[in-house]
């Protein structure tokens, strides 16, 4: 599972264009990729399952984090100087064969050693861009169910997260155990997510306590990811307010309407982006205030946008 020949087998069919495509592919593995998707097909289409979608993303998210750093294992392009990184001449090597013996192996101790001695280490497993496209095409699926009857866009939802973890092996970044781990892991994501969106007492009490349970650890221990959690606590306390007062009623809404929705929402975004690192500069980055101001800038998106439009009547009945 960490030996390097998957990726030499996969690189030997190098081509400048095969490069480039295997790059762009992972270009839309980015956390901005995943921001704008629920910001289209939340405002664009449907607001409640876009953000049990979204709950996916950030449960999977934590889980990438911890493991990441919990087990601090390097990546191909540390291991071995035969593993071209992103289609360039390896530079990166921090031991010239270190890659696993056997399929159930780990990189050698040597290797192992030497990418957690790096001053800012950046560990390989598990695969974080193929456990977020997992867990966001898997909880696709779930949460939307039109999709599932729709057997071609299906199919092709469910073969992203394969194409992912092909260009992450191509590219040099990750092993085949590394990309397995992150698919396991997103299904992982998506199942729980689901689990807890489809019950509406989830976001009265347990979503929120879960949350806030993110959102104290992640003050304390680093292996719980602070922006993160900031995400989740937002959630949590906007399926909550939703629960009690309505969600908005996405159904009765023309083209225009829902065009207006999404390019609203893209604005508030972009506000938020802004006020939160003009804070930031001038109030520092403590842990406690980094937290509630990540929480406060996702809750501000997206409940602004949805007072906006509803006030614009870009939202015309409540559900």
């Amino acid at each position: 599972m960490f030996e390097v020949d998957p990726n030499l087998w996969l690189q030997s069919f190098a081509r400048p264009w095969l490069t480039w495509l295997m790059q762009a592919i992972s270009l839309f593995g980015q956390e901005g990729f995943y921001a704008a998707a629920v910001l289209v097909l939340g405002f664009g289409l449907r607001l409640r399952p876009m953000l049990g979608v979204m709950l996916a993303l950030l449960l999977t998210g934590l889980g990438t984090h911890a493991i990441k750093d919990g087990l601090g294992l390097p990546r191909p392009v540390q291991v071995d100087a035969r593993v071209l990184d992103k289609g360039e001449t390896n530079r990166q090597w921090l031991t010239e064969r270190g890659g696993a013996q056997a399929a159930f192996g780990l990189p050698s101790e040597q290797a192992i050693t030497a990418a957690r001695a790096l001053h800012d280490p950046d560990f390989g497993f598990t695969s974080g861009h193929v456990a977020a496209a997992t867990a966001f095409c898997a909880s696709l699926l779930l949460m939307f169910a039109p999709l599932r009857r729709r057997r071609g866009i299906a199919v092709a939802i469910a073969l992203w997260p394969v194409l992912m973890a092909c260009s992450r092996l191509y590219l040099g970044r990750h092993f085949l155990g590394d990309v397995l781990g992150g698919a396991c892991l997103g299904l992982l994501g998506a199942g729980a997510a689901w689990w807890l969106w489809r019950r509406p007492q989830t976001h009265r009490l347990a979503l929120p306590a879960l949350a806030l349970l993110a959102g104290i650890a992640s003050c304390w221990l680093p292996l719980v990811d602070l922006a993160t959690a900031g995400q989740l606590l937002a959630l949590a306390l906007l399926a909550a307010l939703f629960a009690r007062i309505g969600w908005p009623d996405d159904a009765p809404a023309t083209f225009a309407m829902r065009l207006g929705r999404v390019a609203l929402a893209f604005a508030v975004y972009l506000l938020g982006r802004f006020g939160s690192h003009v804070l930031l500069q001038h109030f520092g980055d403590g842990d406690v205030f980094r937290l509630s101001l990540t929480a406060a800038s996702t809750l501000f998106v997206l409940g602004a946008t949805v007072w906006l439009t509803g006030r614009l009547r870009l939202y015309p009945t409540a559900a």
